[in-house]
C-alpha cells in the first residue's frame, strides 16, 4: 500500500510540474514589464512590454537558449523587427523596419554568420547589397 501511494505521489508531482506556469514583472508605476510562461527554468516564452503597455519583443528559450522567431516592436506598436534563432545560433532572414512598418533591411545569417545583407528603399527596392567573403 505504501508503494502504491508513493507511486500516485510521484506521478501528481511529475503532471503538476509538467504545466506550464507564468511569472510577471512590473515597472514601478506598476504597469506590466515582462511576462514569462515556462516549464522549466530553461523552458519558457517571454513578451517584454514598454512603460506605455506597448509590446516590446516576444521570444522563446528552449534549453536556456533562443529559438524560433523573435519579434521587437517600436514604442509605438509598430514592427521594428524579426529574428530567428535555432539552438542560441542565429540563422535565416532577418528583417528591420521603419517607423512606418516598410521593410529597411533584410540579413541572412547562416551558422551565426552574416550570408547576405540588403538595404531596400521607400518603395521596397534594393539600395544597395552585400555578401561577405
Amino acid at each position: 500500500m505504501k508503494y502504491i501511494l508513493s507511486l500516485v505521489c510521484l506521478i501528481a508531482g511529475l503532471v503538476l510540474n509538467a504545466q506550464t506556469k507564468e511569472l510577471k514583472t512590473y515597472f514601478d508605476n506598476g504597469k506590466l514589464k515582462s511576462t514569462y510562461n515556462y516549464q522549466d527554468a530553461a523552458n519558457y516564452t517571454v513578451q517584454n512590454f514598454f512603460e506605455n503597455g506597448n509590446l516590446m519583443e516576444t521570444g522563446r528559450f528552449v534549453n536556456a537558449k533562443m529559438d524560433g522567431v523573435w519579434i521587437n516592436y517600436s514604442e509605438n506598436g509598430q514592427r521594428a523587427g524579426e529574428a530567428f534563432y535555432s539552438n542560441g545560433v542565429k540563422t535565416g532572414d532577418w528583417k528591420v523596419y521603419d517607423l512606418t512598418g516598410m521593410l529597411k533591411y533584410k540579413i541572412t545569417y547562416q551558422n551565426d554568420r552574416i550570408v547576405n545583407a540588403i538595404s531596400l528603399d521607400a518603395n521596397g527596392q534594393n539600395l544597395a547589397e552585400t555578401t561577405p567573403r
